[in-house]
């Protein structure tokens, strides 16, 4: 029997390695045996340092097996499933793994095109997220877009929305490394909002207008009363970053008299069967993400700073913990 390996969590603060007896797919399954799993820095961090605990949110109690975005090749079907062969290259929502099932028709399966780099395709889910929060205040030609925080989600609206015809695309961060590597994703302007006037640099670039489009990446409530303030009237501030905690603002001057529309963006609520009303399921944002990177549309390669075995499972989760060292797109190479 083979042995393969996953990432665990056994309680906050810890990160280990374990060991499982790889399974055989039943009918309808198939084996997938990974390359590349990308560690989703906002989600698994506040997992990692339990920090949902007072969210209020409920949550499974540890241990817990942390991962949502993996790619590698399926090794063996089941019984009854043609879709896939031996041999594919397939994106697919799993954990942190050397392998795993997936059922066709239940699971979600992304066969890859043979010009998708594995590691750029690891970042789908998290494009994923990025492209649910565009897809709730889809930006428009000549529009002015601020992108708050610079991580791998901001980073992809970034792209998204020059893609889209915005300008200027502004991004905001406290680091300078990711501002530098948001100038690379496509922003026209980059401001870092723990040394800079974030107001005055935006309406310095709007004519005074402010931002018709403010998409909110950031793990925190800090930024929101900033975003209110720069939006221009009748704006539309996005939350996709799941911030913890809370955040006082000047509802009637910042908010009310300028007729702004404040939303949140749980990428999770994205339906995963198209109806006429919502067409764009979480699988088609994924393949609209694989067929940018294909024809080069969008960039992943600058975003990715860190690939490490899993057995730096512990390190790597500490690092991000004590602040990310100047990461963005870290993977788990299980190759």
């Amino acid at each position: 029997m083979e042995t393969g390996h996953v990432v665990v969590f056994p309680s906050a603060f810890a990160a280990t390695l374990e060991e499982f007896t790889v399974p055989r797919p039943e009918a309808g399954q198939v084996l997938v045996r990974s390359a590349y799993s990308c560690i989703s820095a906002g989600t698994e961090r506040k997992r990692y340092m339990n920090v949902y605990a007072d969210s209020g949110v409920p949550q499974r109690p540890f241990p817990v097996r942390p991962g949502y975005a993996n790619v590698g090749t399926v090794v063996e079907v089941g019984a009854g499933v043609t879709a896939y062969q031996p041999g594919e290259r397939v994106l697919t929502m799993a954990n942190h793994a050397s392998h795993y099932l997936r059922t066709v028709g239940t699971d979600a399966i992304d066969r890859l095109s043979p010009n998708v780099p594995s590691d750029g395709a690891a970042l789908a889910v998290l494009a994923q997220v990025a492209l649910a929060g565009v897809r709730r205040a889809p930006p428009e030609v000549g529009q002015a877009a601020l992108v708050a925080g610079q991580g791998v989600v901001g980073q992809m609206v970034v792209q998204f929305v020059k893609a889209a015809g915005c300008r200027p695309v502004i991004a905001t961060d406290v680091a300078d490394f990711r501002l530098e590597r948001a100038q690379r994703s496509g922003a026209d302007l980059t401001v870092n909002a723990a040394q800079e006037d974030v107001y005055a640099a935006v309406m310095d670039a709007t004519g005074g207008n402010g931002v018709e489009r403010v998409y909110d990446a950031t793990p925190v409530p800090d930024a929101l009363p900033t975003n209110l303030r720069v939006a221009a009237t009748r704006g539309i501030i996005v939350m996709l970053g799941g911030p913890m905690g809370k955040a006082e603002l000047n509802l009637y001057a910042d908010f009310f008299r300028r007729d702004l529309t404040l939303m949140g963006v749980f990428q999770p609520l994205t339906p995963t069967e198209a109806t006429p009303q919502a067409p764009w399921t979480q699988q088609r944002h994924r393949q609209l993400y694989l067929s940018m990177l294909e024809s080069g549309d969008v960039q992943a390669e600058h975003l990715i700073t860190h690939v490490a075995p899993p057995t730096d499972a512990a390190a790597i989760y500490a690092m991000l913990a004590a602040g990310g060292e100047d990461s963005l797109g870290v993977l788990f190479d299980w190759r």
